[in-house]
């Protein structure tokens, strides 16, 4: 994977206020990439960011504190959480499920996405909070849509949701599906936007044929 600071700007990304923490956090990123967490230092980060370590703790506090950062910058301006998501895209609620899903996969399959997943994986056992964090960050940031399309979709008739926490369950499990898996551990390439998108939509599919409203005749 070549360094972030090589890697066109995802659309998504919005640039810092201050062009300086982005070369920091873009370093971070790429050290953070090759090393890990526990293996990176401070030293490292900032000879590659082309600043000093008090510059750094000044600004992040730790390593960890930077790494959070790190996950901040990219999943709050993803344009992917709730205060992102209008209205007015609820008019048609299962083109919004469609849209949302493969919003959200296409983003998740980026390669700094899943670099990012990886290098909180790997650090998961030994920094549990840094796993927590970065759930929060990603898969739960998202709920807040997925029940407000949920709700938009019950009523009108489409589906019937008894547990909206277990519907978005089943949004992200049926969502990353085995691709998901297979291209972050490295089984299998990259398969494309396209075709990302392609299976974010058939596993829609299926989330709203489980969910299903019953008809009135009794038959789903």
């Amino acid at each position: 994977m070549p360094p972030l600071s090589d890697m066109p700007r995802p659309d998504w990304l919005a640039p810092l206020s201050d062009p300086r923490n982005e070369t920091i956090l873009s370093a971070a990123f790429d050290v953070f990439a090759e090393k890990g967490i526990h293996g990176a230092t401070m030293l490292e980060i900032a000879t590659r960011a082309k600043v000093s370590k008090e510059t750094l703790y000044a600004r992040f506090d730790s390593k960890e504190g930077l790494f959070y950062a790190l996950l901040a910058w990219g999943a709050i301006k993803s344009g992917i959480h709730d205060d992102k998501f209008s209205d007015e895209r609820l008019g048609n609620p299962r083109q919004a499920l469609d849209d949302y899903a493969v919003e959200c996969l296409v983003k998740m399959m980026k390669p700094e996405s899943i670099a990012a997943y990886r290098i909180a994986m790997a650090e998961a056992e030994r920094m549990p909070e840094l796993a927590r964090v970065f759930d929060e960050f990603t898969c739960k940031a998202g709920r807040p849509i997925t029940t407000r399309i949920g709700v938009a979709l019950a009523r009108e008739g489409l589906v019937d949701i008894d547990d909206i926490a277990e519907f978005n369950d089943n949004f992200i499990g049926l969502l990353r599906g085995n691709l998901y898996h297979d291209v972050m551990i490295g089984v299998t390439p990259h398969p494309g936007d396209e075709a990302v998108a392609g299976h974010a939509r058939r596993a829609m599919v299926r989330l709203v044929r489980a969910y299903a409203a019953p008809r009135r005749d009794g038959f789903v």
